[in-house]
């Protein structure tokens, strides 16, 4: 409040600003009450606001009692960290563990031929590069598949061919059964293995008889036995015993070459109709296995036992018990692809439809995948004939995969020899003879077109006939997207448009719910607006459009503000196909046009302007004559990377330098009892138990890592509560404290917040936590005791020996969510310091509404004096100017006086 701003009366001489402060500074008295209250109320609430500050701190560090990766973090203990690293996750488990990084992923590369330079030497051809992600005919078993899911103890073997030379192979770090073929074949002498079917057969090329062809294991092994080969023959063929079985626990990933089943979420795929008229529908989604299809179809409830499906000799068996005038069909619907991949395509025969094969076996593949799904039109026999004259007739109308075809040409007792070409996505027939007597023969038989489609038939002086690629299927309804782009990656959402040769569009809108290639199918297809059929292609790697319009325009998709159309391989114009139709065929694949002027690096900026996953570049090998190469790689590590190159015409003779492989880690020190994983990158992801597991190199032997609770945290995060707490109760003591000599109060000292708090904490710090069979319950348990002052002390060895004995107790003591330390002491903090329901929040809440009342009396009363001061200031005003104006008269008197007197004694002189 102002005090008086007037001067000292001019016509009183009194000093009326002091007066005025006097008599409003008596009639104040009341505010000044009020502002001492409001003082005493302020002290309160900045005491309030620093125990609320430290009881924050100590929230920090309880907050980490209650978390339960305090308690479930792991140290790592490796003991060959230039192998392998190690990463613990919060699942995991401590424990001991063998790894050993048995092989690192590589990336796929490959060469071609050489050149005199990169930019002006041409290629001297005209053709066509095609750069595939697949069409592999061989599908090698996982060891792990064989002898009923039972798998192979791995180990090392023993060959010996009928020379008696003995060869020790060792398949301890074999994952498939082509890695067994191959070891076999790289190391053991005059032995070749084949995968054939459901077994292994291994022939002597010695041409010796001293000894049995025999394989037998080593070190107590059972490799040998578990792969069918633990035998001894007198001959020169030794056929092993059967290790591979289709059985109802196959995944469905698994059948028709991986070209997987399209299930249509939530609606029927399967439509059955039986000899009686009886038809009923199945809905195959949320099937993983063969089991899981068998029991939804016999335990349809509009079966009724009617029909029977088995799997039987590697394919599904239908039996109908019914009788009538029709006949057992089976069909697919509602997008579904069933049929197909289930090889229920065919008729039945006295109410039995017995199904295709359903696997191409230990390592081949089916033949209806085969030229893009289309399949061998006729199955029939072939006539063979080699260099030499011999002739054979070999019947293949009974095959169902490529090694059937093989195997058949190779039994012919002919100096034939068939087998996968260098690229593995044909087959190549050669003649062994050495002789020029006859020409080289293969031609179909009757109606069969097994030579023609298979792209063998051959009537010439050659020495062997090659199919090229057999355009193995690999996409097919059920593909999905999520790495379908040309980048390896999932296809972009958005839209493209289609206009067919009317001149009709439709915009095509790939949304999340488009997950394989069958939903883009059904997209196009229902478009309404263009006369476009979309379907799978020939080559069995994307999908075809076709035009059906027959305007006079062109095919043409575009994108619609994306990369979409690009993504699913469509993107461009139409051409005319064979029917005179114009097509836009999408393939999974880089189709390089190249000219006979092209050069090398012509040929590189094409392939890289596609941007697919393969690249391109040129490299020198330093070599004095034609050392100039292209050279294709992979941007994918591992197996996802490998491509394979079909070269039509181009004449690069393009060679793998490094196949792409997936890294492999064995999990356990033996290698019978261990198992191993791959991984398409160095990083295996929760190995075990939790853990992550990076390769570095590949090792020798096995390393061992334990892992074990880290302890070290732990005491940290205890320490940190203990000195959080102990920073509490200075603070309230110090809050608390009362001075006796001085008689000074501390801001909280007589109020009743510091006391309950404390005792909360103290029943909270003494009390028991979890079951009563747990030895460790109480903080007490794990060496946290009170000290002098109501301070908390640490006991590392106490701790430390909690730890050891008894971790789950501790972990059950603080990180328990409902009834741990941790989470009731956090409750407890909140109960104090929540900023809505919180006691002190309240208590300072209803202090600073107090405060704010104070505040406002006091303002109020502080304006009454300030009217009260304009009143007086104005009486004041009011004297002075009667007192000036009574002055004024008082000096007109004495002036009149002195004229009075002055007049008297002028009259009296005269």
């Amino acid at each position: 409040m102002s005090s008086i701003k007037t001067s000292t009366g001019l016509a009183s001489g009194l000093d009326i600003g002091g007066i005025v402060d006097a008599l409003v500074n008596a009639q104040r008295a009341p505010a000044r009450r009020l502002e001492t209250r409001l003082k005493n109320i302020q002290t309160v609430q900045a005491g309030l606001g620093q125990l609320q500050a430290q009881l924050l701190a100590l929230t920090t560090s309880v907050q980490k009692l209650s978390d339960r990766n305090t308690f479930t973090s792991l140290q790592v203990a490796n003991s060959d960290p230039t192998q392998l690293s190690v990463a613990t996750r919060l699942n995991s488990i401590t424990g001991s563990y063998q790894f050993q990084a048995v092989r690192l992923a590589t990336a796929h590369r490959a060469v071609s031929r050489g050149f005199a330079n990169a930019d002006a030497q041409q290629v001297g051809s005209t053709g066509q590069l095609v750069i595939g992600r697949g069409g592999w005919l061989a599908r090698p078993a996982k060891l792990e598949l064989l002898n009923d899911g039972q798998g192979v103890r791995r180990g090392v073997i023993r060959v010996t061919n009928r020379a008696g030379q003995s060869t020790d192979v060792d398949l301890r770090d074999a994952i498939d059964i082509a890695d067994v073929v191959s070891a076999i074949n790289s190391r053991a002498a005059g032995i070749r293995a084949e995968a054939r079917g459901d077994r292994l057969v291994l022939t002597d090329l010695t041409g010796q008889s001293a000894s049995n062809l025999s394989v037998v294991d080593l070190f107590g092994g059972h490799a040998a036995e578990d792969l069918g080969l633990a035998q001894s023959v007198a001959g020169d063929i030794l056929t092993g015993s059967p290790i591979f079985r289709v059985t109802d626990q196959f995944t469905l990933d698994l059948l028709n070459d991986g070209n997987g089943l399209r299930a249509v979420s939530g609606a029927d795929g399967l439509s059955f109709t039986l000899a009686d008229g009886t038809q009923f529908d199945v809905d195959l989604d949320g099937a993983a296995n063969l089991a899981d299809v068998l029991q939804k179809i016999n335990s349809h409830a509009g079966n009724g036992g009617k029909l029977t499906a088995e799997l039987s000799n590697g394919r599904l068996v239908l039996t109908d018990a019914t009788s009538g005038s029709g006949s057992l069909q089976v069909g697919s619907f509602n997008g579904s692809n069933a049929v197909d991949v289930l090889g229920l395509g065919g008729s039945a025969a006295g109410g039995v439809l017995t199904g295709r094969a359903l696997s191409g076996g230990l390592n081949s593949v089916l033949l209806h995948n085969l030229r893009g799904g289309q399949g061998v039109s006729q199955l029939g026999e072939i006539s063979l004939t080699d260099r030499t004259g011999a002739s054979a007739t070999v019947d293949l109308s009974a095959a169902e995969t490529l090694d059937d075809v093989l195997t058949a040409i190779n039994a012919a007792s002919l100096q034939l020899r068939a087998e996968l070409n260098s690229q593995g996505t044909g087959i190549i027939v050669r003649d062994t003879s050495g002789s020029t007597a006859s020409n080289l023969v293969i031609a179909d038989v009757g109606g069969g077109t097994v030579a023609s489609e298979l792209g063998l038939a051959i009537d010439s002086a050659a020495t062997s006939v090659g199919s090229g690629s057999l355009g193995l299927r690999r996409v097919n309804e059920a593909t999905g997207l999520s790495t379908f782009s040309p980048r390896g990656t999932a296809v972009s959402f958005g839209s493209f448009k289609i206009q067919d040769s009317a001149g009709n569009q439709a915009v095509i809108n790939i949304s999340t719910s488009v997950k394989t290639i069958g939903d883009v199918l059904d997209r196009i297809n229902s478009a309404g607006g263009i006369d476009v059929t979309a379907r799978l292609n020939d080559t069995g790697d994307g999908i075809v459009l076709i035009d059906d319009a027959g305007g006079t325009g062109t095919l043409q998709v575009s994108e619609v503000g994306g990369r979409t159309a690009a993504d699913l391989h469509l993107l461009g114009s139409g051409i005319v196909g064979g029917d005179g139709k114009q097509r836009i065929v999408g393939r999974d694949a880089l189709v390089i046009d190249v000219a006979a002027t092209d050069t090398l690096t012509a040929i590189v900026t094409k392939i890289n302007a596609i941007g697919g996953t393969v690249r391109a570049a040129t490299v020198s090998t330093g070599a004095a004559i034609n050392g100039v190469r292209l050279s294709l790689y992979s941007t994918l590590v591992g197996q996802s990377g490998r491509f394979t190159v079909e070269d039509r015409g181009v004449g690069l003779d393009v060679t793998d330098q490094e196949v792409g492989r997936d890294a492999v880690l064995r999990i356990g020190a033996d290698a019978s009892s261990a198992f191993l994983k791959t991984s398409p990158s160095n990083t295996f992801a929760s190995a075990v138990a939790g853990l992550d597991v990076t390769l570095l190199k590949a090792g020798d032997t096995a390393a061992t890592v334990t892992t074990s609770t880290d302890t070290s945290k732990i005491q940290a995060v205890l320490q940190e509560f203990v000195t959080a707490y102990n920073a509490y109760v200075d603070k309230s003591a110090e809050l608390t404290k009362y001075d006796a000599a001085t008689q000074t109060r501390s801001a909280l000292q007589g109020t009743g917040a510091p006391l309950t708090i404390q005792l909360r904490f103290n029943a909270l710090i003494n009390r028991k936590f979890g079951p009563a069979a747990n030895t460790v319950r109480s903080l007490a348990d794990v060496g946290i005791r009170f000290t002098s002052g109501g301070k908390l002390s640490l006991n590392a060895s106490d701790l430390s020996d909690a730890l050891r004995e008894h971790p789950d107790d501790v972990r059950a003591l603080f990180a328990d969510v409902a009834a741990g330390f941790g989470g009731q002491f956090k409750k407890a903090l909140d109960g104090f310091t929540d900023s809505t329901t919180g006691s002190l929040t309240v208590q300072a809440n209803s202090l600073q509404a107090t405060a704010d009342s104070l505040t406002s009396r006091i303002a109020d009363l502080d304006a009454l004096l300030e009217l009260r001061r304009a009143q007086l200031e104005r009486q004041f005003s009011q004297m002075e100017t009667v007192l000036s104006g009574l002055q004024s008269q008082q000096t007109s008197l004495g002036t009149l006086t002195n004229i009075i007197v002055n007049l008297r004694n002028s009259g009296s002189n005269g």
